[in-house]
């Protein structure tokens, strides 16, 4: 049974943290992650957000993207992060210190961890070399890396470059594919 969004009235797949269309929170857990999210707290990034603001002659121009952290060798190993293709009725579960997001290219031997290829990435939008998901100091970050099409972050698209920490459940849509990634415990 699809979710009926609150906001703007789209419907979602079951488990859908945030709504497709809009971006708002459709499930309990979202709004939870939301509602501790506030400015009032520290922002769980490693790089930063940018929301895109109308451009104003005296505005400053953003930071230019920074590389992203190096991988770093620690105490505690990854943890398994899960991958839910809510489209594509697909599941698995991925672990590593580097997960390569995108599609595979037999040519140039290039096999990512997280390989779209199979459900429509070319035709949604996914760069070969789409993204990285990283285990650091104990946290997985992703990094869009130049991608053609962007990446989201629960509704938020990535600045190229920076490294934004995962929170434990989330919507991520690389160029137009939908992917829900949850940390397991």
């Amino acid at each position: 049974m699809m979710t009926g969004c609150a906001a703007c009235g789209a419907e979602n797949y079951p488990g859908a943290l945030f709504c497709e269309a809009c971006g708002a929170a459709v499930h309990p857990a979202a709004e939870a992650y939301l509602a501790a999210r506030r400015p009032d707290r520290p922002a769980a990034l490693v790089g930063a957000i940018s929301r895109r603001a109308p451009a104003a002659e005296s505005a400053p121009s953003p930071p230019p993207p920074v590389a992203p952290p190096p991988a770093v060798a620690t105490a505690t190993p990854p943890r398994a992060l899960v991958v839910r293709l809510p489209h594509h009725d697909a599941e698995m579960t991925l672990r590593g210190a580097l997960i390569r997001v995108g599609r595979a290219d037999p040519e140039a031997g290039f096999a990512p961890e997280l390989d779209l290829t199979a459900y429509g990435g070319q035709d949604r939008g996914v760069s070969r070399r789409h993204a990285t998901i990283q285990w650091v100091e104990g946290n997985y970050v992703i990094t869009d890396q130049n991608s053609s099409n962007g990446t989201w972050l629960n509704g938020v698209r990535l600045v190229t470059g920076y490294a934004y920490q995962l929170p434990p459940a989330a919507n991520v849509r690389f160029g137009g594919l939908l992917v829900q990634l949850a940390i397991a415990d």
